[in-house]
């Protein structure tokens, strides 16, 4: 009996699920960014922040990235980053809480219950957050969250 060949993906199909910071994940957050390039509001202060994520579920025991917006955009990269204005260390169920969920007081208790150690300018950790000023900025960021929602695995 022949193999059966997958069913191809319709327009209306849920999207392909990736893992928190697996490659996959990594490369769909570069095209989202991609995407929506020309509808989001440019940082208004530069960071340049190198990211420790331990007990991730696969891979090595610790993830090392980086978050640059020192170019005007905002750049998630996987390793770190030469003379980073600080370093930010967390597990790996906290960072994913905050960078899928993208809520600002998670980010604040968690920094405050020890669960995010922060080593350098902590004031340039609250620059990291969206502009959330304009309505539009506010609409795009809650779009980009439900996209970034919707492609990563529970």
């Amino acid at each position: 009996m022949p193999a059966k060949k997958p069913l191809a993906k319709s327009s209306g199909s849920k999207p392909r699920k990736h893992e928190f910071l697996s490659p996959s994940w990594i490369d769909a957050v570069h095209a989202l960014r991609d995407e929506y390039h020309d509808r989001v509001q440019p940082p208004s202060i530069a960071v340049r922040a190198n990211v420790v994520v331990t007990g991730a579920p696969f891979g090595e025991p610790e993830i090392l990235g980086s978050i640059d917006t020192s170019s005007g955009q905002l750049a998630l990269e996987a390793g770190h980053i030469s003379e980073p204005d600080l370093t930010i260390t967390t597990d790996y169920a906290t960072a994913k809480a905050l960078f899928v969920q993208q809520d600002p007081n998670a980010a604040m208790q968690a920094v405050f219950g020890g669960k995010i150690k922060v080593q350098g300018e902590m004031t340039k950790l609250l620059a990291l957050q969206l502009p959330l000023n304009e309505a539009n900025s506010a609409a795009v960021a809650h779009e980009v969250a439900e996209r970034i929602k919707a492609f990563t695995a529970d």
